[in-house]
């Protein structure tokens, strides 16, 4: 996660993944573990997934993706 921005009363989150920039919002799925965004905050998007535990059971789980600072390039 890269940055926030809002339009209207709809808050997204700038995702880069390799060299492209997505927009997303609360409702959408990311990753790999069928993840589905829970919400947006202005230091991460919180993601509700659905992973195997080590009895094999399916289980939920929340995780977060911490906003990524990076320095100015000067």
């Amino acid at each position: 996660m890269v940055g926030v921005l809002e339009q209207g009363k709809v808050r997204y989150a700038l995702v880069r993944a390799d060299s492209t920039l997505h927009r997303v919002r609360t409702g959408n799925y990311m990753g790999q573990n069928f993840g589905v965004i829970t919400a947006i905050e202005s230091d991460g998007i919180t993601l509700k997934e659905i992973v195997q535990d080590a009895d094999g059971e399916w289980v939920e789980r929340t995780s977060m993706l911490q906003l990524q600072e990076q320095e100015a390039k000067k």
